[in-house]
């Protein structure tokens, strides 16, 4: 009877290995599936909001950098993005480089002006979850007045948060920003079923 029990221990152990390890991978792969890529650009509306289309890729798995590709990626990058209070500093880079990706990194969407333009939406996505591409997993623990710093073209761009808000996930988010002030839009996953959106104004 001794014999018996414990085999049927043991097998629990198994089986619930399995499925802690199991629900572990699911976890992951949500985090990983979200890939925001711009495909429309909307018009500046009355309540001064632009409404961005994104679209999700599950097929493509996260392409991670070799070591000799990383000394690649610190030489070529076109600016940095630094925000203390999360202890993020990352690359980013041109929008049409292939390292301008969400993948691989911080990725410019392609319908966003650049830091230098006037009153321009500097629009960035990343990956949310623990995996080693997720910059923006303790996007979260931001607060209006953080601060936001971003180092493009030898200029440092000093934004303060002025808006945190979550939309649905249904592939479109609403920008809401004022037009009247260059800007920065942050986006990332918030659960299975939203998305965060963070902006800020140029201070």
């Amino acid at each position: 009877m001794l014999k018996v029990i414990k085999n049927v221990s043991l097998i629990l152990i198994i089986l619930g290995h399995y499925a802690f390890c199991g629900y572990v991978l699911k976890e992951v792969h949500k985090a990983l599936d979200y890939k925001p890529v711009l495909t429309t650009y909307g018009e500046k509306e009355d309540n001064d909001t632009l409404e961005v289309t994104l679209e999700n890729d599950t097929e493509d798995e996260p392409i991670l950098a070799s070591e000799p590709e990383k000394k690649v990626l610190k030489k070529n990058y076109l600016g940095v993005i630094t925000i203390e209070k999360i202890g993020l500093r990352q690359y980013f880079y041109d929008k049409n480089s292939s390292l301008n990706n969400v993948d691989k990194g911080i990725e410019v969407l392609n319908a966003s002006d650049m830091p230098d333009e006037n009153l321009g939406n500097f629009i960035i996505a990343s990956h949310n979850g623990n995996s080693s591409i997720a910059y923006f997993h303790r996007l979260h623990e931001l607060v209006n007045g953080d601060i936001v710093m971003v180092n493009y073209n030898n200029v440092l761009y000093k934004y303060q948060v002025s808006k945190i808000y979550e939309v649905p996930k249904t592939g479109k988010v609403i920008i809401d920003r004022d037009y009247s002030k260059k800007t920065i839009t942050m986006i990332t996953c918030s659960g299975e079923d939203k998305q965060l959106v963070v902006v800020g104004y140029l201070v």
